[in-house]
């Protein structure tokens, strides 16, 4: 009876915040009926009534999810995100990182580590996007306050002035793809087209990305495997039999070639 009553009750959040963050906050919301549930019937003997019970945990459950809004305020807070402008064609792509809908992501803001965020990282204006599980509007986080984030297990970082000056770019964050005594750091753009055909009334979005070795205080332009071969030509040989022993092909897969050779490097210059 009280689970039923409890799901009837989320229709609330259903009408008010639709979409990832309605599932998300329902999830919570329900979660946090069933704990309090346990909190309450610990506390209570045995002889309250089913309806008793159910009253105090919906207002537990209440005051717990408002506890979660309050402490998260600071995250939902921004200037509103208006998506880019299509120019009435038919879209092809998307300008968010890895997929349309937002992913679960952790990402450190003004110094507070936040876990379990839904969010986009918007490429071609260098935002990352949210949507305000109470009034559900989308807005984009101050860069100035982002430190790092991780969506979807992808490590994001702020491009330091000195590496942005390395790597000729504007962009504000690249994604460690490997960290030992090198770093490797994937570098992302797209680029809205236009279809050139009259009568073909799409658009897309085209993905430019570009790789950079960092060992020690230099960056170094990784494109392609023969750069990266020449750029660790002190193990040059083992690396070559390396990749073309585990049919590692950069054009087709540069980010997993990447990782896997300089872990591969790295354990040859341990030795």
């Amino acid at each position: 009876m009280i689970i039923n009553q409890v799901y009837e009750y989320s229709d609330y959040l259903n009408a008010a915040m639709p979409g990832k963050n309605k599932i998300y906050c329902c999830r919570l919301f329900i979660t946090l009926i069933a704990v309090s549930i346990i909190f309450v019937s610990s506390a209570q003997s045995q002889s309250a009534t089913d309806s008793t019970l159910y009253t105090q945990s919906l207002q537990k459950a209440k005051s717990l999810y408002k506890n979660f809004i309050a402490e998260n305020s600071h995250l939902y807070a921004g200037n509103e995100y208006l998506k880019p402008s299509t120019q009435g064609q038919k879209l092809i792509g998307t300008p968010y990182f890895l997929s349309d809908s937002m992913l679960v992501s952790t990402v450190l803001y003004d110094g507070k580590k936040y876990d379990s965020v839904l969010l986009h990282f918007q490429i071609p204006d260098n935002v990352l996007v949210l949507i305000n599980p109470v009034s559900n509007v989308s807005f984009q986080l101050l860069n100035e306050k982002v430190g790092y984030f991780i969506i979807d297990h992808h490590e994001f970082n702020k491009i330091s002035t000195k590496a942005a000056l390395a790597m000729h770019t504007n962009k504000l964050y690249a994604e460690k793809l490997f960290a030992g005594k090198e770093i490797v750091w994937g570098l992302y753009e797209k680029k809205f087209a236009l279809s050139s055909k009259a009568e073909d009334q799409s658009a897309t979005y085209i993905d430019y990305n570009e790789y950079y070795l960092e060992i020690g205080n230099t960056f170094y332009a990784v494109n392609s495997e023969s750069e990266l071969l020449n750029i660790l030509k002190d193990h040059k040989s083992e690396l070559k039999k390396f990749i073309s022993k585990n049919k590692l092909r950069f054009k087709q897969d540069p980010e997993n070639t990447l990782q896997k050779t300089m872990a591969y490097y790295d354990q040859l210059t341990q030795l």
